[in-house]
């Protein structure tokens, strides 16, 4: 068993303007088979199109406002909303509002998480 406490681990910033924080919860080396993380993204802030390499992904909305974009179709979540982004599919995501936005996300397999430990120390 593997426990660890929100807050405790360190959070990385994607490294680009505007970009997320995030704190890896699960790391890759702690299991093959999933990785977690918590992000909070700032007002006017989030992530371009991206993908998430082998990986696929359950991202939980936990509060503020996240709009994802997949193609021409863009989804303004509500807290409490979950969405699957399946292996290839290419996403990107804002935060249009005034308060950081924050989500929970597992990746299975870990490889995407693993990705984010190597991001700059918030």
């Amino acid at each position: 068993m593997y426990l660890t406490r929100i807050g405790t681990t360190p959070r990385r910033r994607a490294p680009i303007p505007g970009g997320p924080t995030m704190e890896v919860l699960v790391a890759a080396e702690t299991s093959d088979n999933i990785a977690m993380v918590q992000v909070w993204i700032p007002p006017g802030g989030g992530l371009p199109e991206h993908d998430h390499g082998p990986s696929e992904i359950v991202l939980v909305h936990v509060s503020g406002s996240i709009e994802l974009q997949q193609g021409d179709q863009q989804h303004r979540l509500a807290p409490g909303t979950v969405a699957h982004i399946a292996t290839g599919e290419r996403v990107s995501l804002t935060n249009p509002g005034t308060e950081p936005a924050v989500m929970m996300i597992v990746a299975s397999p870990p490889d995407f998480v693993a990705r984010i430990t190597g991001w700059p120390a918030a």
